[in-house]
């Protein structure tokens, strides 16, 4: 706006400019008004909507254990189905997993295992399903199948895990040297007071001592 020599003239100009913009002025109000309420209502939607996926997921662990699975599994179904965006579908997945390898079930329950891998957004959860699914498939026999989902993986954190798996598999094949050699770097990446520990040695000890020239 001008710079104007009396206040009776910016009083005039006021008058005049709020004549001409005030309905663009109000409809900018009104509009700014409803993004935001709107914004708050969608925010309260998702805030409702992920109360309701993490009730149905409490729900599903509580009959879980108390062996209600076929109740579990309705309700992982629910999850998947409804809520298949929030973090709770990835771990109903797990959950129904397991419910169908007790049930007999493997190959429903390695769909439900690549759905979680597939999915999830969360790191821990996608090393877990795979690391289930390549159990899964050492307790079918497939053995190649498991170590090609081990294999190429930055593991991080797991990695003490996933090489005691590669371990597990190479003995299921006859390979002790491999199996040893994945125990060992097993052992070198876990830390001294992890849980399994023991165990883990144990494995490596029940292979032996290496055949002379390192052939086992």
């Amino acid at each position: 706006m001008d710079v104007y020599t009396t206040e009776e003239q910016q009083v005039e100009a006021i008058k005049k400019w709020w004549h001409e913009n005030k309905w663009s002025v109000i409809g900018g109000v009104i509009i700014g008004v409803g993004a935001l309420w709107g914004g708050r209502a969608w925010l309260d939607n998702q805030h409702r909507y992920a109360e309701a996926a993490s009730a149905r997921y409490q729900l599903m662990l509580e009959q879980v254990s108390q062996g209600k699975n076929e109740d579990a599994a309705q309700q992982g179904s629910l999850l998947l189905g409804q809520f298949a965006d929030t973090p709770y579908a990835s771990l109903a997945a797990l959950t129904m997993a397991k419910i169908k390898v007790e049930a007999g079930e493997p190959d429903a329950a390695t769909a439900h295992l690549r759905w979680a891998q597939d999915n999830t957004k969360d790191e821990a959860v996608r090393h877990e399903a795979r690391l289930r699914l390549a159990k899964l498939m050492l307790a079918q026999g497939k053995h190649d199948d498991a170590l090609a989902l081990l294999n190429g993986v930055d593991a991080g954190v797991y990695e003490s895990t996933y090489e005691q798996l590669k371990g597990d598999v190479f003995v299921a094949k006859g390979q002790t040297a491999a199996a040893r050699t994945a125990y060992e770097r097993a052992l070198a990446a876990a830390l001294p007071e992890e849980r399994g520990r023991k165990s883990l040695q144990m494995k490596l000890d029940d292979l032996g001592e290496p055949a002379a020239g390192g052939q086992s």
